[in-house]
């Protein structure tokens, strides 16, 4: 190349020979660098030019070394002029076939400055959020105690604790409780999303029944669905699912995925709801037929404040909880508007990764005592472990803890009695409950059992009312 015509570039250009020393230069190279004449730019080391205060003496080398790897280098630095004064610039420098370089300056002290301002406008922002995050917070933390206080004192009134209320008062009582709960549940919200903001919401993992908790809040929201005239149906499982989680967390999910159901479906609709597993997850399934959601809002529907169309009811936090919740336990949340098949309503989808259920320890040798416990501990998703010889149980429960012990009352009463002060007198399995199935046992043995926290039932009970006590 012999000659490039520097003037034709809007912005200022230089030719470096190949020790990086301008030889030439453009008209808007002088107007940049504030230069009186072309002849005080040539010879300058075109390296030279980027003078960031954190650039190493080795940089120029650096950028030498570079240039011989790849055919440009783009940087952006600042840049000091003849006069002195500085400005940010960006230099883009070319590795040109014949081993000159050619370079380009840009100044972009606007650009940098306006995204300066905007980082600024950012964090001021951010800092607004904060401030109201933490008002939000602690506004929800003096708000929690009361609420708990009046939702244990609705309870106990519903219980009869204060004597038997009539009819109407029992129904005012129902109500109160779902508001109650209702609210409760908002504090909650807001106060995981701080949780999950700071990065400190922990989850206290355990055994959770999925089919009972989605029973449990359907059963809560019950008052709620009748008020609507709305029918509220929860298939029967056919057997309890467990999941390893935060019991009061996923009630959270079940409560406010149906609590969505009922308020977004007209009266006399219809939600149904259901707890199904496959393929090693448990899926909670809630249908509706209510408004639906119209299909630009559901790639943001369980996002933080967003509500759909003019709604101005609610937080904007409850499906973008639930979605942090559940992805907090490893499981994924699905939404499909219309539900499939159909050509309105909405399906909520929870999928999370099953796991076995509790252990249940039965100690006996009677193989039908074994069988038909095993059996009615399946049905209700429990995982059954057998002690046969009952000669030492805590060793035998080396490498699990059992959920339960379950002892056969026909048991010698002196073996019995040594099992039982074998579990309670060690350290790990003295908590765990134990039931005794007895075909009839003496009331003074009983309080005896009684004061080593030994529950006793009788044996052999119907089906139904054996799968109820191992429930419990």
């Amino acid at each position: 190349m012999t000659e490039i015509p520097l003037d034709a570039f809007g912005e200022a250009a230089f030719i470096a020979d190949a020790d990086f020393r301008v030889v030439d230069c453009n008209a808007r190279a002088l107007e940049l660098l504030r230069a009186p004449s072309r002849e005080a730019l040539l010879g300058l080391d075109a390296t030279s030019f980027p003078n960031d205060h954190d650039l190493s003496a080795e940089f120029p080398t650096y950028l030498r070394e570079r240039l011989t790897a790849v055919p440009f280098v783009v940087l952006e630095n600042h840049v000091a002029r003849l006069d002195g004064s500085v400005f940010v610039a960006e230099c883009v420098l070319h590795r040109l076939d014949d081993g000159r370089v050619f370079a380009t300056l840009r100044d972009v002290s606007a650009r940098v400055e306006g995204l300066h301002r905007l980082e600024e406008a950012n964090e001021r922002l951010r800092a607004a959020i904060r401030d109201r995050m933490e008002f939000v917070s602690n506004v929800s933390h003096e708000l929690r105690t009361p609420l708990t206080s009046m939702s244990y004192a609705l309870a106990n009134m519903a219980r009869g604790l204060c004597g038997p209320l009539p009819d109407k008062a029992q129904a005012y009582v129902s109500r109160l409780q779902v508001d109650v709960k209702r609210l409760l549940t908002t504090v909650n919200d807001i106060l995981d999303l701080r949780q999950m903001e700071n990065g400190t919401l922990t989850l206290r993992k355990g055994f959770v029944p999925l089919v009972r908790l989605l029973g449990e809040s359907a059963d809560a929201l019950s008052i709620q669905a009748q008020a609507k005239r709305q029918t509220l149906t929860l298939a029967p499982a056919p057997k309890e699912i467990y999941v390893n989680g935060d019991r009061h967390k996923l009630e959270r999910v079940c409560f406010n995925i149906l609590s969505n159901a009922i308020k977004y479906t007209p009266e006399g609709g219809a939600v149904n709801a259901a707890v199904s597993e496959e393929g090693g997850l448990a899926h909670i399934r809630v249908d509706d037929n209510g408004i639906g959601i119209p299909p630009e809002a559901l790639p943001r529907v369980s996002q933080r404040y967003f509500r759909v169309g003019d709604q101005v009811a609610g937080t904007g936090l409850g499906l973008s909880i639930v979605r942090e919740i559940v992805e907090l336990h490893g499981g994924t949340l699905a939404i499909e508007s219309p539900v499939p098949g159909a050509d309105c309503g909405t399906r909520v989808t929870v999928s999370l990764p099953t796991c076995p259920g509790p252990l249940l320890l039965v100690v006996s040798g009677d193989e039908a005592f074994i069988g038909e416990l095993s059996g009615a501990a399946q049905d209700v998703g429990l995982s059954v472990r057998v002690d046969r010889e009952a000669i030492d149980v805590p060793k035998g429960c080396e490498g699990h803890t059992p959920a339960r012990f379950v002892l056969d009352g026909s048991l010698p009463e002196s073996c019995l009695g040594d099992i039982v002060c074998q579990i309670r007198g060690d350290a790990r399995l003295a908590p765990t409950p134990i039931l005794i199935l007895s075909p009839g046992m003496e009331p003074s043995r009983r309080a005896e059992y009684a004061r080593m926290r030994v529950e006793v039932s009788l044996w052999p009970q119907q089906p139904e009312a054996l799968r109820a006590l191992l429930r419990d």
